[in-house]
Formats: C-alpha cells, structure tokens, sequence
C-alpha cells in the first residue's frame, strides 16, 4: 500500500468521524538474533518440498477448547481491546521456540499453549476476527482459516510459502485486510532500503533448511529480495507514543544484516503509560510495563514498526 490516506488509514487512524458524516505484522528473531526468521516472497521452486494438501491441521493439546472460548470471550469487543484482553490471559504461557519445526513436512499447527513471539501474535489476531459463528466447530474453523491466511503466502502449507520475515508477513497481512501500518504516517519516522537473506546465509539455524529442495527453495527466493522498511529510530519513539492504542502490533527493527526486525508484541496502553505484552525466550508471555525503555535495551535494535490491526472476519481486503 502507498502513502495514500484511503478509507482503512483514516479508520485506523481515528480520523473516521468525518467519513461517517458522509455515509460511510526468524520466524528469523528472538534468539540470536531471534525467533522471527521473516518470510520468503511468493511462489516457491517446483523443488520444494510440501506437506499433502490433505494434510489436516494440528491443534496442540487444549487448543480447540482455548479457542472456542477466545472467541465467546471477545466477540462484542473492539479487535484492540480484545487484543489485550487475550493477551493479558495469557501472561505466564510458557515461550516455544521453533515450534513450526517439530516434523518431517509442513503442517498448520496452532498451539495456544504455547508461544514464540510472532506466533503469539499471529493467532490472536486470527482468533479476534473469528466471530460471526454458530457454534463451536465453526470458530475453531474459522480461526484454522484465520491462521493459515496469515501464516503462508495464498494458504499454501508449506516452508517455502511460510511468511518467514516479519516485513513480508506484514506487508502479507496487510494486502488481505488484517493491518494497517501506521508507521510512515508517525512523527519521526524514517525508511531505509533492506536485502532479506539472513536464512539463505544462516542456513544451519533451521532445522528445516537441512532439506535440500527446502534450502534451495529459500536461497532462490532471497535472490533479490528486498523492501523498503519504515521505522520510527529509538530517539523518535517517545513522541510517538500518544498516537498509539490498545492492540497496536510493534516490531523491534535490527541493524543485523539481511534481517528486518528481532522481537514482536502487543501494545496495552495504561494511562500515560505504553506497555508490551509479548513473548520473551526464557520469559514467556510477559508485560513490560514501558515498551520505549523495553525497545531501547534489547542488543542491535534501531527502532520500532508499528502496525494497527483491523476486523476482517472473511479474511478478504475491504471487508
């Protein structure tokens, strides 16, 4: 999306009073560098290994029944308030790093026992916008459908369709409806040019990538990739910090070279106060009670991305 003020910026911005006038976020971060690796781009080689199409999704341990509650829970909330509210139950969950990893091939797996840092994130935002069901089947349906939407390029099970960098995941999440990034539009904010290759030369750091069809998938798809990431630097964050709401997604930005960001998480604002809830390795699901202070001690982090989540239960751009 371009710098154009359109109709989901100006609602994500709370400039839509005027409008109804009218009729009207590696899998490369968190351990060294961390748990987000960020994602490839879109078709994979025909080489790539891939899990069956028929291939059911896994659902850990007391998943499903997480789930249907979540979602009885935060049906009649604001997404950004039901953001929270699930964040904040899940405080103390136990941190899993390369959970994604476990088998032999690919599969939809959602463990709400469980979390590293962006799928934390990523399946609350999948069980928020699984509301309009009838009955318990139906929202853990919705929030498998949710996830992988979110999780693969095009819903496509398989390594190399995984959004494995945060920036493409994001930039993903925002084309089908999910996000709005807020951060080109903040006071302070900058850009800089960024080339994606910390997998194909880290290729020891997952397990994955021992396949060879895998790792050659991965390094055909960092050939050239590049984005245009924007970025509030540590010193601007402060100023910013009273344009942010409940629920807003923030990324940590690295200087580590061939990757985006290290950490991701969950804004709470408490008063005056910017808060984190996000899950730490060694920690958990945590809250850090000043997200500028959080921001600013983490090694070889240059500033914060922030994006604003938006209802989107059909998983489609404008709904």
């Amino acid at each position: 999306m371009g710098h154009r003020l359109d109709r989901r910026l100006l609602l994500a911005l709370g400039l839509g009073a005027s409008l109804a006038a009218c009729g009207s976020a590696p899998r490369a971060t968190e351990r060294p560098p961390s748990d987000l690796a960020s994602s490839a781009p879109a078709a994979p080689s025909p080489s790539a290994a891939a899990a069956p199409a028929s291939q059911a999704p896994e659902l850990v341990g007391e998943t499903p029944a997480i789930a249907v509650r979540a979602v009885d829970d935060t049906a009649g909330r604001p997404i950004g308030q039901a953001l929270v509210g699930l964040a904040t139950r899940y405080l103390g969950a136990p941190y899993r790093a390369f959970s994604l990893d476990k088998g032999p091939a690919e599969r939809l797996r959602l463990d709400l026992t469980g979390f590293d840092c962006l799928l934390f994130v990523e399946q609350l935002l999948g069980l928020v916008n699984s509301r309009a069901v009838h009955t318990q089947t139906e929202a853990v349906n919705q929030f498998v459908d949710h996830v992988r939407r979110l999780r693969y390029d095009g819903g496509k099970v398989d390594f190399c369709h995984r959004h494995h960098y945060f920036s493409r995941w994001a930039e993903a999440a925002e084309r089908a409806g999910y996000l709005v990034n807020l951060t080109p539009y903040l006071p302070g904010a900058v850009t800089r040019p960024l080339k994606l290759n910390w997998m194909s030369t880290h290729p020891d750091s997952y397990a994955p990538m021992r396949n060879p069809a895998n790792r050659d998938c991965i390094t055909a798809l960092e050939q050239g990739l590049s984005v245009g990431q924007s970025y509030l630097p540590l010193a601007q964050l402060p100023a910013a910090l009273p344009s942010l709401r409940d629920g807003d997604l923030f990324a940590l930005v690295t200087r580590l070279k061939g990757l985006d960001v290290t950490h991701v998480g969950l804004v709470r604002v408490e008063g005056d106060r910017v808060a984190a809830i996000h899950a730490a390795p060694g920690r958990g699901v945590m809250l850090s009670e000043d997200l500028a202070r959080y921001a600013a001690g983490v090694p070889d982090v240059i500033g914060v991305t922030v994006l604003r989540p938006m209802p989107n239960p059909d998983g489609k751009p404008g709904s």
